[in-house]
This record gives C-alpha cells, sequence and structure tokens, in this order.
C-alpha cells in the first residue's frame, strides 16, 4: 500500500499545481444563438471535442436588478410544466453570488468528452426522456430568448480525473445560476 500513499501524493502535488493555473484558464466564446436557429448556427462538426462548456442567457435589459431579473426567470424555468422533468434546478447558493445584473447570466456549466453531441441534447432533447439535460426547445416560454456558448477544449489522456475537477472550480468562479451540483 506504500505505492498507492505515494501515487495519492503526487496526486495531490498536481492537483495543488492545477489549482493554481484554473485561474487563468478561460472560455473561448463560440457563438449567440436563439432556440429555432441553433440547428443552422451551431457548427456542430466544429465542437466535436472533449472539455467543458458554458451556456449563458443574454439579459434582455427590462429589470431593474438581478433580483428581478432571477424572480422572472424562476416563475419560468420552474413553470409547472417543466418541473421534475429530469432537467437541472436553480442553486439558490449560486443565484446569491450575484450581487448585479450584468447583460450575461451564466446559465449552466458542464463537460463533456463530445461537447456538440452534449450540447444538442441540452437543446433539443425532449422532456420525456430521462437522460438528464436543459431541453431547451421543450422550453417554450424561453424561445424568444437569446443564449451563449462558450467552450475550453481540453485533450488530455487522464480527462476523467482532471476535468471534473477544472469544471468544479469554474462552477465555484463563475456561478451558474442552474447546475445539477
Amino acid at each position: 500500500m506504500e505505492i498507492i500513499k505515494s501515487i495519492d501524493n503526487e496526486l495531490k502535488k498536481q492537483f495543488e499545481t492545477l489549482n493554481q493555473i484554473i485561474g487563468e484558464i478561460d472560455f473561448n466564446e463560440l457563438l449567440e444563438f436563439k432556440l429555432d436557429e441553433a440547428g443552422n448556427k451551431i457548427p456542430w462538426n466544429d465542437i466535436v471535442y472533449p472539455g467543458i462548456y458554458l451556456l449563458e442567457i443574454k439579459n434582455n435589459s427590462t429589470h431593474l436588478s438581478f433580483n428581478e431579473w432571477v424572480d422572472n426567470f424562476k416563475s419560468e424555468w420552474e413553470d409547472e410544466e417543466y418541473l421534475r422533468r429530469f432537467t437541472p434546478n436553480l442553486k439558490k447558493i449560486r443565484i446569491k453570488a450575484h450581487k448585479e445584473l450584468n447583460d450575461w447570466i451564466p446559465l449552466y456549466i458542464g463537460k463533456s468528452k463530445n461537447i456538440g453531441s452534449r450540447i444538442h441534447e441540452h437543446i433539443y432533447k425532449e422532456l420525456e426522456k430521462t437522460t438528464f439535460a436543459l431541453k431547451l426547445m421543450a422550453r417554450r416560454n424561453l424561445r424568444n430568448e437569446t443564449f451563449r456558448l462558450k467552450t475550453i477544449k481540453i485533450e488530455v489522456e487522464n480527462y476523467d480525473a482532471i476535468v471534473p475537477r477544472i469544471e468544479w472550480q469554474l462552477r465555484n468562479r463563475i456561478n451558474p445560476i442552474i447546475g445539477k451540483q
């Protein structure tokens, strides 16, 4: 068991190094889109890679404060029609981290070994399906909203050890208002 302890100590050092550089990691903005144009606008073949993605929603500037905006969004997101449909919930603790109303509100952060496929699920998966996803197209009350997709390409051999840690750190830094975690 001494070898396992040695590996654990080495991993600890590497994770500490990773934690130090995570502050320098940032997303690449891919595009803005409305749900009805996502099929034609999103470059599906160009986002077939592993990494982390961020979906943001545009503030339509009709609200005076973040709290007013999020109250309105909450009433739409938690509409009875969409509850308990294998979709993520609003996270109160992450909502509280936001103090001002910005142009873009971080909606959801996720990781995938194929970002394009996962984003496709978040947009097009039907409410009846048990796959956990945002299921945005199924939400008629969000069809007029503008979304923005950002990604970080992370091609590493030890994906399952590295990427979840980066995702967790980014989630703590950005505080997306919806999530499973």
